[in-house]
């Protein structure tokens, strides 16, 4: 029952179904499936069907948050209390998962939702590219249009043809796809709501969904069991062809396969819907593993053949495509000042907006992570996706003392935590709901992990630490070398 209500929390902050529900809107939705998740997990650990343990990357996660805090109480102590709100959400998230879906059964529970939150965005996403322009109105400061839009009913085909006979004069208008649950486009390019009301965003989250919904397609492997030698033999029994065990289990492979094929199909399309470069290269991440790991060698050469295509006609070109290289390239330039300007300590969570003289953020995690909560903070936040990596890995390693269901979650987190760290490079997820929802799923591997496997352990070497520091320096010197040879 735990991990059904905490299920419930991820898809209310997923879906944001309290948006678009005129029923819903106003009520406390969150706050009162946090309550719930706090008594059912209680009650579940008291009854013994849960047992929290200490997954290796929790202390990184609470020395990163309290180190930004300290950071923020120093350098802008007023916004400490939104601060603080905002990270108490996303810890609360994180201790949700990694508590409530601590065993094999919740994580299955947990794919299963997270895949159906992401075939729900898809759908929308891809409804929302083929429907009809619309006039939307922002808010005045918001001319670019990154907020909620609320359509006026009148239909379009440029941004000056709702001007005209404007209900509200010189209002903020755009001409954008009307969608599905009140969402509409930016620009042209498919969104969902919420906190994926960016591109981007939404196109990284779908594509984390796909190794997760591999799983729960994926075939049970029978284990078999040496056979005595002094039983008697067995009777064959024999099939004609068509009824034969090999073909029907050929047949229920193939209908598990299919949802995944699906998803795979309608995902790749909700990209190059988005225009996102990031998107498709998460997306193609996913898809070039699971094809290695399906075919070996050959997988290698239909990644190889079929990711240039795929990269080609995802994102965008032209001149809109090199005035976001040349606005993130400033962003970059920005951060790269306040580090050297904060002497690498950071200007508090929450703060680079509001120092930045474009108004954005830095669009690079780890630059965020740097700009926002200094060298420390940095290296806190990078020994934690570190550490979430790591326990899926050794999880899967020692699959042979686990069960199947178990090892085959455990492979598709490694995928998915991979690949948003691959991600996030290009996106300011530094403190995303989304990305504690996975390392909270990392945390519950673990947890349930240690209930089939005592002996497992994840620990965290001081080389393993020295190398993780190291790598991120080298990262931010890569990054400002780039920023610096990019000619706008």
């Amino acid at each position: 029952m735990a991990a059904w209500i905490v299920c419930l929390l991820a898809a209310l902050v997923i879906v944001k179904p309290q948006e678009f529900v005129a029923a819903l809107a106003g009520l406390p939705l969150v706050y009162l499936a946090f309550g719930a998740v706090i008594v059912a997990v209680v009650v579940a650990v008291i009854r013994g069907k849960l047992r929290p343990t200490l997954a290796p990357q929790t202390p990184f996660v609470l020395a990163f948050f309290g180190w930004g805090l300290l950071v923020t109480a120093v350098k802008h102590p007023d916004a400490l209390g939104d601060q603080a709100l905002a990270l108490a959400i996303l810890l609360g998230l994180y201790f949700a998962v990694a508590i409530g879906c601590g065993t094999r059964r919740g994580l299955w529970i947990f794919a299963t939702t997270y895949v159906a939150c992401a075939a729900l965005a898809t759908t929308v996403a891809i409804e929302q590219g083929y429907g009809p322009w619309g006039c939307f109105l922002g808010a005045d400061e918001d001319w670019e249009g990154k907020g909620e839009l609320a359509y006026d009913g009148r239909a379009c085909e440029t941004n000056l043809d709702c001007r005209v006979d404007a209900p509200v004069p010189w209002g903020n208008y755009r001409c954008e796809h009307v969608g599905p649950l009140g969402t509409s486009s930016i620009g042209g390019r498919v969104r969902y709501r919420g906190s994926l009301a960016d591109p981007n965003e939404l196109s990284l989250m779908i594509s984390l969904a796909l190794p997760l919904c591999f799983a729960l397609g994926a075939t049970p492997q029978r284990r078999t069991t040496p056979r005595d030698p002094g039983a008697a033999p067995r009777r064959i029994v024999r099939l004609p062809p068509l009824l034969g065990d090999r073909l029907i289990r050929r047949v229920v492979a193939a209908a598990r396969t299919l949802p995944a094929l699906a998803l795979s199909t309608a995902v790749g399309f909700a990209v190059v819907l988005s225009q996102s470069r990031s998107g498709m290269i998460a997306f193609v991440l996913v898809l070039g593993i699971a094809f290695i790991r399906r075919a070996g060698a050959l997988g290698v050469v239909v990644a190889a053949l079929l990711a240039p295509p795929l990269l080609l006609l995802g994102g965008r070109s032209g001149e809109e495509a090199e005035q976001s290289s040349d606005e993130r390239a400033e962003l970059l330039r920005e951060a790269f000042e306040f580090i050297r300007g904060t002497r690498g300590f950071g200007l508090g969570l929450g703060q680079f907006t509001d120092e930045s003289s474009i108004g954005l953020t830095a669009h690079n995690a780890y630059v965020l992570a740097a700009a926002e909560a200094g060298i420390v903070g940095l290296v806190l936040f990078g020994l934690a996706l570190y550490l979430s990596l790591k326990v899926p890995v050794v999880v899967w390693r020692g699959r042979a003392r686990l069960s199947w269901g178990l090892a085959r979650l455990a492979s598709a987190l490694a995928v998915a935590i991979g690949s948003v760290m691959v991600g996030i490079f290009f996106l300011s997820w530094t403190y995303k709901d989304i990305l504690y929802l996975l390392l909270g799923a990392s945390a519950a591997l673990h947890a349930a992990a240690r209930a089939e496997d005592p002996t497992l352990s994840v620990r965290l070497s001081l080389r393993e630490a020295i190398g993780v520091a190291v790598g991120l320096l080298l990262l931010l010197f890569a990054v400002w070398l780039g920023m610096r040879l990019h000619k706008p």
